[in-house]
């Protein structure tokens, strides 16, 4: 239920375990807006929870002088999912609307209710919110002609990464919520939706399947972008585990909450040391799919044994430069010895002098260099500058990416779904019933793939000014290339 407040306060509205109690905070903060959440086993218990929750809402209102304005009000009423049988057609709808009142004044039930951007509909379909997108995507077309016909001469790769970054993002808005369990008209109505920008994009014959746009300007289905959102958003948010095929959620790394730790905690800043026992240069690497650190110590500029550690797959070369600095710490505090570490990733020593990191990895980093801070000198050096120490380090950082050392740190908050979303694509790709010319030349999908020439778009896709094409359209009568009649005139 959503209605509107007047003043300068916001209503945070909380229901206990006990149904007859309710508590309302409040706090000074500027907002227009309050949403009630209530429950009840049945209908009337429904309505008694809700109307005793108004009631308090009202009397806290009154006490602040502040009024609500109940035309605005709306109320948005449906049953669980779960108890959906004991509706007449096995829906979440109920048999009769439950009765709201605020202050002697009912208010109105409504079938569809916009909230914080999404539309909620009594089916819990989230049809009207999908097939309402076509607004806003007419509102983002036009901005996107503007672009294209234009004569700018904006380039495609331009073109398609604010496609990507603007329009996409706009139109998916919320998709963790609603892209998890789309239908076939609702995958077909964002197929249409996402069409008029490709069409736009590519500049081919309308009559060109939405499929093969796709794998040519390589922009991905819109309804496997939202599925991928939703699963990152059911993974990373609520941690669950009903994707362990894609990723474990215990080896994802998490947010800690900051306020409690101490100064000297957050903000981790080395002294340079002049005496020291050792000199170590640390390094990470990537390549493909493989990650790994190297850490070289030098004793008197002997070096001694390097250690090479290999890392998962999802992990970045940022936790493999933070890990190597890490290890190093270890070391020290295990030897009790004073080293001077050289690292070429400033972002790594960025990240420990920072107080707004939030991420367990890090925070656990920062630790190991707060209780080492009398043992470790960390210093960044220029990468690929000569410097025989970093070079030797970086060498070792390459092999220990496919030989070293297992070691197992959290998935960053950058993992992507890259590898799914492309695995799901491909498998749609190889499925569809359209667009088998493009799929003869691509039968495979690629992101960084953008085809922007319209005559090899035409070639690709078999919709374009050839006679044969023309011809089913009765546009031309003979479907024979003109030099092919040409030729048939002169021997006859």
């Amino acid at each position: 239920m959503t209605g509107i407040a007047r003043g300068e306060t916001f209503f945070n509205s909380t229901h206990s375990d006990n149904t007859e109690e309710f508590t309302i905070p409040v706090q000074k903060a500027f907002a227009d807006d309050l949403a009630l959440v209530t429950f009840g086993r049945t209908r009337k218990i429904l309505e008694t929870n809700t109307n005793n929750a108004l009631d308090l809402i009202s009397q806290e209102l009154n006490i602040l002088k502040l009024d609500i304005s109940i035309d605005k009000c709306q109320a948005l009423g449906f049953r669980s999912i779960s108890s959906r049988s004991l509706s007449k057609h096995n829906t979440t709808v109920f048999n009769s609307n439950p009765s709201f009142k605020l202050n002697g004044r009912s208010v109105k039930i409504t079938k569809t209710l916009k909230y914080l951007g999404l539309i909620f509909d009594n089916k819990l379909s989230w049809n009207p919110h999908i097939f309402g997108l076509y607004r806003k995507a007419y509102n983002l077309c036009s901005n996107f002609n503007g672009l294209i016909a234009s004569n700018w001469s904006v380039s495609p790769s331009l073109l398609k990464f604010w496609y990507l970054t603007v329009v996409e993002k706009a139109l998916l808005y919320g998709a963790a919520v609603w892209g998890g369990a789309l239908i076939k008209s609702q995958i077909a109505k964002l197929h249409s939706i996402q069409r008029m920008f490709l069409l736009k994009l590519s500049r081919a014959y309308k009559t060109t399947p939405t499929n093969s746009l796709n794998i040519l300007l390589g922009i991905p289905p819109l309804h496997l972008v939202t599925k991928s959102l939703f699963i990152r958003f059911n993974i990373w948010k609520l941690r669950s585990d009903k994707f362990r095929e894609l990723i474990d959620p215990i080896s994802l790394d998490f947010y800690r909450d900051i306020n409690f730790i101490s100064w000297n905690r957050k903000i981790i800043i080395s002294e340079d040391f002049t005496d020291y026992d050792y000199e170590v240069y640390t390094d990470g690497s990537r390549i493909s799919d493989n990650v790994g650190f190297s850490v070289c110590f030098f004793e008197r500029n002997s070096l001694l044994p390097v250690f090479c550690y290999e890392m998962n797959s999802f992990n970045s070369v940022f936790q493999a430069e933070l890990a190597a600095i890490n290890f190093d710490a270890g070391w020290a505090l295990e030897r009790n010895v004073k080293i001077k570490v050289f690292s070429d990733s400033k972002s790594s020593i960025e990240a420990i002098r920072s107080p707004k990191v939030k991420s367990n990895f890090v925070l656990s980093v920062k630790d190991n260099m707060y209780n080492a801070k009398d043992l470790v000198s960390l210093v960044w050096v220029k990468a690929h500058a000569g410097n025989p120490g970093n070079e030797l380090a970086d060498h070792f950082a390459k092999i220990a990416s496919s030989c070293g050392a297992d070691m197992s740190i959290p998935a960053p908050y950058s993992f992507s779904f890259k590898e799914f979303l492309m695995n799901e694509w491909n498998s749609y790709w190889k499925n569809s019933t359209t667009g088998k010319r493009t799929k003869e030349i691509l039968p495979s999908a690629n992101l960084d793939l953008l085809i922007s020439n319209k005559y090899v778009i035409y070639l690709f896709t078999n919709p374009g000014p050839f006679p044969a094409y023309l011809c089913r359209f009765k546009i031309l009568n003979n479907p024979d290339c003109l030099c092919v009649s040409m030729e048939m005139l002169t021997i006859t």
